[in-house]
């Protein structure tokens, strides 16, 4: 097996260097209780040597040439997508490779397999087959269930996957010193140069967001000690019931697809320390309020009318929250700061166009991000 494996890396080092260079920063570890012939991960490339025996040598390097592209793409290193399953997740992986280079010896994937449409994002993709998968209590389901016969296979591909910045920080830099790119196409090639540029990452920003909404809530007491001076000095507390409201824009201008990623930027808000998150839909008035302690699995959508940023802001002002969210494509006029607002925001943009449009403006009255697709 290693010989088998040495020789198709030696190809690799002539034929493929940007392949050859991301698989050497992996180890390659044999797994023989995984459900599948091979998957990478944790800077590891494991492979069941029962499944890599049947496989013939050209199989095998285009199973490696797979795995190598996924790693190229940080489909295993960058965020998961919110709310998919480990299978939709694999599937959605393989369908971005397959969509963008062609085997003739391995089988993988390609959107029209599922009436999907070509050059979609991982993240839709994965989203997309997350909506067709059948559900998970079998006797509901009274349909043929297309995805089982691979269902284990596609679940055990992507058990290695966690967000690892060291990792994509390592890619990135391999993807930038490379100048031959051998069998990859150009509009892979641009793909993969376009996803080291730097970004604004939502999910950073958001992060330090919560955290000076949270230090904002600190109060001085003499029941807890100063650090520096004892109870000479006032200590300090923080008051951990911070209030957080977060606005989508739900008028005409936004997609169906954008709502879908605005609410699960609201999910993942609990990680970031918030046990209640208030949630309102506007357009060119207040549609829906929310008061969430968990994630929302169904979300009906209101409105869809203009769009009046100045009626989350008046709103979050009024109710004295400490910090407001507002998702938005950022197409309405700007609005005006109530006085003594002290009220943080952070403008979610939908997509780096909007934020280029639009950013400038939203600055002025607070932090600006946007969600990128991957």
């Amino acid at each position: 097996m290693k010989d088998r494996l040495t020789n198709i890396l030696e190809r690799f080092f002539i034929q493929e260097p940007a392949m050859f260079q991301v698989l050497c920063v992996h180890e390659f570890t044999p797994n023989s209780t995984m459900r599948c012939p091979l998957r990478c991960g944790l800077r590891r490339i494991e492979y069941n040597p029962k499944f890599v025996l049947e496989m013939s040598d050209k199989a095998l390097e285009e199973a490696l040439r797979t795995e190598a592209i996924r790693i190229l793409l940080k489909h295993p290193y960058e965020r998961k997508p919110l709310a998919c399953s480990q299978q939709a997740i694999s599937i959605g992986s393989n369908l971005v490779v397959g969509d963008n280079y062609n085997f003739t010896n391995f089988n993988i994937e390609h959107p029209s397999d599922f009436q999907l449409e070509s050059g979609l994002p991982y993240e839709v993709y994965c989203r997309k087959i997350q909506e067709m998968l059948p559900p998970s209590d079998e006797s509901v389901n009274e349909k043929p269930n297309p995805f089982s016969e691979n269902a284990n296979q596609n679940t055990d591909l992507s058990e290695l996957w966690e967000e690892d910045d060291l990792s994509v920080s390592l890619i990135n830099g391999i993807i930038q010193g490379c100048e031959d790119w051998g069998s990859l196409a150009g509009n892979l090639v641009e793909k993969l140069k376009a996803s080291t540029r730097a970004k604004i990452n939502w999910r950073q920003v958001f992060s330090g967001f919560g955290a000076s909404i949270l230090s904002s809530r600190k109060s001085l007491t003499r029941m807890k000690p100063s650090r520096r001076y004892g109870f000479e000095q006032m200590g300090s507390k923080r008051d951990f019931d911070t209030r957080l409201l977060i606005a989508v824009d739900v008028s005409g201008s936004i997609s169906s697809q954008a709502l879908s990623y605005f609410y699960g930027v609201i999910n993942s808000a609990f990680r970031y320390g918030f046990e209640q998150i208030d949630v309102i839909q506007f357009d060119d008035g207040i549609r829906v309020v929310d008061s969430l302690k968990n994630v929302m699995r169904n979300v009906s959508i209101l409105g869809r009318g203009g769009t009046s940023f100045q009626e989350p802001v008046d709103y979050a002002h009024a109710k004295g929250y400490d910090g407001l969210v507002i998702l938005t494509d950022g197409y309405a006029p700007q609005p005006v700061m109530p006085d003594n607002m002290r009220t943080k925001i952070l403008w979610v943009c939908e997509n780096q166009a909007c934020y280029e449009k639009h950013h400038c403006w939203m600055e002025k009255s607070g932090r600006v991000c946007t969600i990128e697709l991957k």
